[in-house]
């Protein structure tokens, strides 16, 4: 694994074998494991549902049964079945080989033919499960049963504790599904710096003030504040703030390892990173309007333009990694810091 320098000034970024190395890209989707991964919304989600969903690499799934929502494991205890391909409206999850059913909560309820078998069932036939945790909505899930949510989003809560998550709606038109010819790491590097702004997004750079871009390091995250130029939406931030008073068209989370929450004046899109493969990802994105009068102006107007542009770039950085004559390069002090702390995550 690689090494990055702590001080930014003398560091490399990461190798380009980490963008195309099959075992590296096994060995880095295990930390996908104990994280916090968002795993979907609570109003996507009524009683009796099961629907698929992925912690890293593991598949999983998301249940509610009387207004309680759980993940548990989406393999078959019996013969490491898949249980569920699609969402289902259900009270029981069947396993399609065998006949195995499970509660919405993971326990075993029958299984055909196993009358003589000894000391069955027992805890192991029963469906493993995730720590799960619903966010103003947003619904986090993590392997590891001890995992603290708090210390995970913490700054978050508290930098967004001015916003009411209560009027956010989702809206079905804004939901998207993009598959991308690169590596996951690339899209989040893209993600992590405004550098590229000027360059790659002419639209979205006529709409904030770029000499002013502001990226601040946290544990687990990053967050990046774009001001508005004179005149296009910003906040309206209430005075007990620290941010209050100023022009702030943008708060552009991204919580380790693979969620974005990039909150708007009129609301909040989110964009999460699923690896596919060494050479492959799927980004999901949602959308939540709170102000539908705001929707479509300033730095959150053209979202699917800046996601094009975005994707031509990491495409293409996905390419140049695999060039004999390219390695690693070295991190801007100023406008890198997010992807250095990123690096840094992922090879400490």
């Amino acid at each position: 694994m690689g090494v990055i320098h702590p001080d930014i000034t003398k560091a490399q970024t990461l190798p380009s074998n980490f963008y195309h190395d099959e075992e590296i890209y096994r060995q880095l989707i295990t930390k996908f494991h104990t994280e916090w991964s968002f795993i979907g919304m609570e109003s996507t989600i009524s009683n009796g549902t099961v629907l698929p969903v992925l912690i890293g690499d593991i598949p999983m799934l998301m249940t509610k049964e009387n207004g309680i929502i759980r993940c548990v494991s989406n393999v078959c205890t019996h013969r490491g079945m898949i249980l569920c391909d699609e969402q289902q409206q259900t009270s029981t999850i069947t396993c399609p080989y065998h006949g195995r059913t499970f509660s919405l909560c993971g326990k075993m309820k029958q299984m055909p033919k196993f009358d003589q078998v000894d000391n069955f069932p027992s805890e192991s036939d029963n469906l493993p499960h995730a720590n799960v945790v619903n966010w103003h909505g947003l619904i986090f899930a993590s392997l590891d049963l001890e995992a603290s949510f708090e210390d995970y989003f913490s700054a978050i809560e508290d930098r967004m504790s001015f916003v009411d998550f209560e009027k956010l709606d989702r809206q079905e038109k804004m939901a998207r599904e993009h598959e991308i010819s690169a590596n996951w790491m690339l899209y989040v590097d893209n993600y992590l710096e405004g550098f590229h702004i000027p360059y790659v997004h002419k639209g979205l750079n006529s709409v904030i003030d770029y000499k002013n871009y502001e990226t601040e390091i946290f544990a687990g995250a990053v967050l990046q504040v774009g001001y508005a130029v004179n005149g296009e939406e910003c906040f309206d931030i209430p005075q007990w703030h620290q941010d209050s008073g100023k022009s702030i068209a943008a708060y552009y989370w991204w919580i380790f390892p693979n969620l974005m929450l990039n909150f708007y004046p009129w609301g909040l899109s989110i964009n999460v990173v699923i690896p596919q493969g060494v050479n492959s990802t799927k980004v999901i994105y949602h959308g939540l309007v709170s102000d539908s009068k705001k929707f479509g102006k300033g730095a959150g107007g053209d979202l699917d333009t800046v996601e094009y542009e975005d994707q031509w770039i990491v495409e293409s950085c996905q390419k140049g990694m695999r060039s004999v004559l390219y390695n690693r390069g070295r991190y801007s002090p100023t406008m890198e810091r997010g992807v250095h702390h990123f690096h840094r995550l992922l090879t400490d």
